[in-house]
């Protein structure tokens, strides 16, 4: 050790020796109060419900003198170690936190600290960490009544030491942390399902997984849905400005979710491309970086996510994309044995066709709370005969398409275990998860929010609710959820067939063009009740295609589309339309009025893109005549004045 150590710093300590004097002093907390104890021998102490027992071995407290800077071999191999093991003697289940809390005045040495625990006597250690990066030995941990947990800590000083820290004294004591218990997504989301007496409205696997399975809750859509008390309406979860279902829970007591409604429609993959949900790979000659849906999940979508870390998604979690042998949806798709399209992990992903079918066991599959009467993806290939066509829902059944229809897509998450959630989980009163963004406040400003919180705005005395899509130079893009002018269809331009007539390259001169009645009497009527409100910003208009990106990139990348180069195929308008692929371009106004809408970038040369009432898409030449649902950029002034940004209670904005 010490001809190590002299050899490292030979140059900068010629004649001395670095002695750093380590001391972790033993401590508990509840709340705010901090104790210390030392003995010879094996003592406790209470906290809370919580009793701790320290083991001393040979001396008071773990001390370490004559300490050199160590690799992490070096320091895992030392005898030095603090034991201690915690139990809950008391009558509740208790969460608790143990962590090191440095006491010395030399802040300094933490960054160069390091340790490693171990749980339960086990003989393996923890990989090492840098005390002042991360302090926490157990986070949120769980203590059943009369449970045990024991811990073994060991310290050193790392390596990377040099003469700054020459002659320091670092002390720190460990910290245990008793917490009133909160139940777990999982245990919450449970005892609300078993709170109904005689409804069964969970499915339980042979794997152990727990399905949510019942009918809907929205009868405005499916007939007779509530004739008896198995509805689903208690799994309903507001997170990251968008509601979601919870779908299924899992033994490690990790949840699935779904978005309630889709977010945007587009193809799953490349024209004959075997459906692989994976991330391309410019080496895989077979996915050809063509993974639309993956892309799209995991860049575009993800990014608007709060606090889309490991915190709060499980990304370890796998989904299972497999080729099911035969076309009935209730036979469980094959694991990871399978050898045509593999499972794989990532943050997020779809339901495949066995989870939507487990959906609707206790129910008929017309009354599945999954079906929201809009077209969506699910996961996996239709079957081996078939691999390049996609299960999708529509209505009350599933049907396969080929990967570049345009349908529907409703993103799936896995919340880690541990996650708390607090409301009762209804649409009225969804859960909330306890890694959320903080409430907004009266004056923040409207651009400091997320996507897709509601705003509520009023057209000519009628109030209308918008949705936040994006953020771009500190102005709010927001969308329209119902459409304009009374659902009257307008023409995209006056001409059709060549480039030059089509929007972005040439001109929609005309009173029956969409624009010119948004530009000339829509947006003038909102600018009446609102003054100064609003600004013109960058509509991106690229010739997509099926590939979604290509409508804001300058060319077919790997790259998000936030961070691509833009396509050169784009005007500073005042009001504008949704592109295919953005956030919220689907089809969401009233669910009764059967009527398509217009998007605003091409497919090729002589069509647009267009959805169908069901949220599904395709082109049509520009003559035809479609509905519109406006987008509009707030200004970076706009202020707000009330609400929480939810359906029910959106955003009033103002500038003061």
């Amino acid at each position: 050790m010490e001809n190590i150590f002299n050899k490292q710093f030979s140059k900068l300590l010629p004649v001395y020796l670095t002695v750093v004097a380590l001391v972790i002093l033993l401590s508990s907390s509840y709340a705010l109060l901090r104790n210390s104890q030392t003995g010879t021998n094996t003592y406790t102490m209470n906290v809370g419900t919580l009793k701790i027992s320290f083991v001393d071995q040979n001396t008071n407290a773990l001390s370490i003198s004559n300490m050199y800077p160590m690799s992490d071999q070096e320091g895992l191999s030392q005898d030095n170690v603090l034991e201690f093991t915690i139990l809950n003697d008391g009558n509740l289940k208790a969460n608790y936190n143990v962590y090191i809390e440095e006491t010395s005045n030399s802040p300094v040495m933490a960054s160069v600290m390091k340790y490693a625990y171990s749980v339960d006597n086990g003989l393996t250690y923890s990989e090492s960490k840098v005390l002042g990066t991360d302090n926490y030995i157990e986070r949120n941990g769980t203590l059943n009544v009369n449970e045990t947990k024991s811990y073994k800590v060991k310290m050193w000083l790392d390596e990377s030491a040099n003469k700054t820290y020459m002659n320091q004294t670092f002390k720190a004591r460990v910290v245990v942390e008793a917490l009133q218990y909160q139940p777990t997504a999982s245990e919450k989301v449970l005892a609300r399902a078993n709170s109904i007496p005689n409804c069964t409205r969970t499915v339980t696997d042979t794997d152990g997984t727990i399905y949510i399975s019942g009918k809907s809750d929205n009868p405005s859509i499916y007939e007779n849905a509530t004739t008896d008390n198995c509805v689903i309406d208690f799994n309903y979860v507001w997170w990251s400005g968008k509601m979601w279902r919870i779908t299924a829970i899992y033994p490690d007591g990790a949840i699935k979710m779904i978005t309630d409604n889709n977010i945007t429609s587009i193809a799953f993959n490349a024209s004959g491309q075997v459906n692989y949900y994976v991330k391309p790979d410019p080496e895989n000659e077979i996915a050809e970086a063509k993974s639309y849906m993956f892309q799209w999940l995991n860049e575009d979508f993800l990014d608007t996510l709060y606090n889309h870390g490991t915190d709060v998604i499980d990304y370890t979690k796998y989904w299972n994309a497999t080729m099911p042998a035969n076309t009935t949806i209730s036979t469980k798709p094959a694991e990871a044995e399978a050898t045509m399209i593999p499972t794989t992990t990532s943050p997020i992903g779809l339901l495949n066709s066995y989870e939507y079918y487990m959906a609707y066991l206790n129910a008929s599959k017309s009354n599945n709370y999954l079906n929201i009467g809009y077209t969506w993806w699910l996961l996996n290939p239709y079957y081996s005969a078939n691999p390049s066509k996609v299960w999708y829902t529509y209505s009350s059944d599933v049907h396969f398409a080929n990967t570049v229809s345009m349908y529907g897509t409703r993103p799936s998450i896995y919340l880690k275990s541990g996650i708390t959630l607090s409301g009762n989980g209804t649409k009225n009163s969804p859960y909330h998860l306890s890694h959320d963004y903080d409430s907004a406040n009266v004056n923040d400003n409207l651009y400091t929010r997320y996507s897709g919180e509601y705003v509520k705005l009023k057209n000519n005395e009628s109030e209308q609710l918008f949705r936040i899509v994006s953020v771009e130079n500190n102005k709010t893009k927001i969308v329209a959820m119902d459409y304009a002018d009374n659902k009257a269809t307008k023409k995209f331009a006056t001409s059709t067939g060549t480039a030059n007539t089509l929007w972005g390259s040439g001109t929609t001169k005309g009173e029956d063009t969409w624009y010119t009645y948004l530009n000339n009497t829509y947006l003038p009527n909102l600018v009446r009740t609102y003054g100064d409100l609003f600004d013109s910003n960058l509509y991106y208009l690229g010739t997509s295609g099926y590939n979604y990106k290509l409508s804001i990139c300058a060319s077919e990348t790997t790259n998000t589309t936030s961070t691509c180069t833009k396509t050169s195929q784009n005007g500073t308008f005042n009001i504008g339309l949704l592109r295919y692929g953005e956030m919220f371009a689907s089809q969401q106004g009233d669910f009764s009025s059967s009527i398509y809408i217009w998007l605003m970038n091409r497919y090729d040369v002589s069509n647009v893109w267009y959805l169908y009432d069901t949220g599904s898409g395709y082109r049509r030449s520009t003559t035809e005549l479609y509905g519109t649902r406006p987008s509009i950029h707030l200004k970076s002034t706009v202020k707000i004045l009330s609400g929480s940004g939810t359906e029910l209670d959106p955003y009033i904005v103002g500038t003061n």
